[in-house]
């Protein structure tokens, strides 16, 4: 009872305290702060010496472009003119905004000193401790365990658990979005997003500056996007972490791919092909050149497929060069080059790079206009394996799309060896037979599988492409050479009792 009075007490006298600075800023016209848990960069926090910063009573707290925004709880200090001179021309500022704070604010702000040298000298990663590892591992064995547990640590200890909590749910994506009273978190887990946790509005602003100081974006940016990355060690797993930030009616909504960086290589058998599909995938892979297009909207596993393809192709006698957006996974033996189009190098521009290489064998991660497709054609036909995806929703589709790139008729006839489309579907839980249990939490699956449509375009094809043939005649020509549609596959799963009937129509209903 006694310290329920006494902090009741500090908290009136803190209030005073702020209120009395807000005094003093309103005063003498100028702008007020509070410190206390204002996300402060190291870099900036030491633009100012923590000598000068105790001498005259100030804390360089925020930095845009030629701005440099100072506090101070002594604003009538008259060396301070002087000083702020100096400062400008010692940090090339054009301008500097005093403003006001409280003496307890400062102090809070002076003591980051220390601790940030400390958190700038050791790699940027969140890391679970030992002991918090182990309490996880005894603690959580499922979604409603980990519901249980986030809502139960100090908001400090939050982004951990969160991290340690989709690796263990093996979850792809995490979404942080807040709305009117609360701030939600959902997992990505087997391509459909679940409820996780509703947190308290007030660690929003804890959370969101943690993930965007450690992905190295700007912290007084709150109106236009922004994307980052970051490394993460969770439960004892390191993760590859890429970060996208948008302004949303009540905040910052973040959302966060996750990319294990020793995440084992499924097969193609792993992946769910059919054993006829990898005769087709293993005879267009193992012709010297041609291209070979992966199809499918974003998350359809066309990444993880392709990956399949080159640990079955990585040889030492073959050179293999990739173009990524991001590289999601490293492998050994396999020359990865990333994009990266601030810098100018897209993927047009570096695959025109990739060719001077004299590689065997290219991954061109997307194509996503004319240049990047015709180069992609023309490497085809000069000698060179190429694998590549594109966007549409079917395997005879891919042509007509491609034609209406303006890639010419003529490179691609004769040119592709392969097309895929494929869907991933949810695979129904062994454990409970789909009735749902806390580890599939109860949602009846766990894991998925691809269901696909391969293609080998013939010589009818060559003719529709020369005629500029309309997308339902390519797929009437695609029909009638014998494909297995992406729905056919699926069904004959459901059949195997590997997936349900409603999964397939979610993801390739005809």
């Amino acid at each position: 009872m006694a310290a329920d009075i006494e902090t009741k007490i500090n908290l009136f006298k803190r209030e005073k305290e702020e209120k009395q600075a807000q005094s003093l800023a309103k005063k003498d016209n100028l702008g007020y702060v509070n410190l206390l848990g204002y996300p402060i960069l190291y870099d900036v926090l030491t633009l100012i010496s923590e000598k000068d910063s105790l001498q005259y009573s100030v804390v360089a707290y925020l930095r845009v472009e030629n701005l440099l925004k100072i506090a101070t709880d002594y604003p009538d200090n008259k060396d301070l003119p002087a000083f702020f001179e100096e400062v400008k021309k010692s940090v090339n500022v054009e301008n500097i905004t005093m403003m006001v704070c409280s003496s307890t604010s400062l102090h809070y702000a002076q003591s980051l000193y220390s601790l940030l040298k400390k958190k700038k000298e050791e790699k940027e990663e969140v890391k679970v401790t030992q002991k918090g590892e182990k309490e996880f591992k005894t603690e959580i064995k499922n979604l409603a365990d980990l519901k249980a547990r986030i809502t139960s640590v100090p908001a400090t200890e939050i982004l951990e658990i969160i991290f340690a909590g989709a690796i263990a749910a093996e979850a792809s994506d995490i979404h942080l979005e807040p709305e009117e009273n609360d701030f939600r978190m959902r997992y990505r887990i087997d391509g459909v997003l679940q409820d996780i946790s509703k947190l308290p509005k007030e660690v929003e602003h804890i959370i969101n500056s943690r993930v965007k100081y450690m992905a190295k974006l700007k912290l007084d940016i709150k109106d236009r996007p922004q994307d980052g990355r970051l490394d993460v060690v969770a439960a004892g797993i390191p993760i590859d972490i890429r970060v996208s930030v948008i302004p949303s009616a009540y905040g910052e909504t973040i959302v966060m791919r996750l990319l294990p960086k020793n995440k084992k290589f499924l097969t193609l058998e792993e992946l769910g092909f059919r054993p006829e599909y990898i005769e087709k995938i293993d005879r267009a892979i193992h012709k010297p050149t041609g291209v070979i297009f992966n199809t499918g909207p974003t998350g359809s596993g066309k990444t993880t497929t392709n990956y399949a393809i080159l640990d079955k192709l990585n040889k030492p006698e073959v050179k293999i060069i990739t173009l990524e957006d991001p590289i999601e996974y490293k492998i050994s033996g396999i020359n990865q080059t990333q994009v990266e189009e601030e810098k100018g190098y897209t993927f047009a521009s570096g695959l025109r790079s990739i060719l001077r290489q004299d590689p065997d064998i290219i991954m061109v991660g997307e194509v996503r206009d004319e240049e990047t497709a015709t180069i992609s054609m023309q490497a085809a036909m000069t000698g060179h394996l190429v694998l590549t995806t594109l966007h549409t929703n079917s395997a005879a589709v891919a042509i007509p799309r491609l034609l209406d790139m303006h890639v010419k008729p003529y490179l691609l006839c004769g040119s592709i060896n392969l097309i895929i489309a494929q869907r991933l579907v949810r695979k129904i839980h062994r454990e409970c037979g789909g009735k749902g249990c806390p580890m599939c939490n109860f949602t009846g699956f766990k894991g998925r599988i691809a269901i696909a449509e391969l293609l080998v375009p013939d010589i009818k094809f060559e003719k529709l492409i020369v005629k500029g043939a309309t997308v339902a005649e390519f797929e009437e020509a695609a029909r009638e050479s014998g494909m297995m549609t992406m729905y056919e596959d699926g069904m004959d799963k459901v059949k195997q009792g590997i997936t349900t009937k409603e999964e397939i129509m979610r993801v390739a209903q005809e």
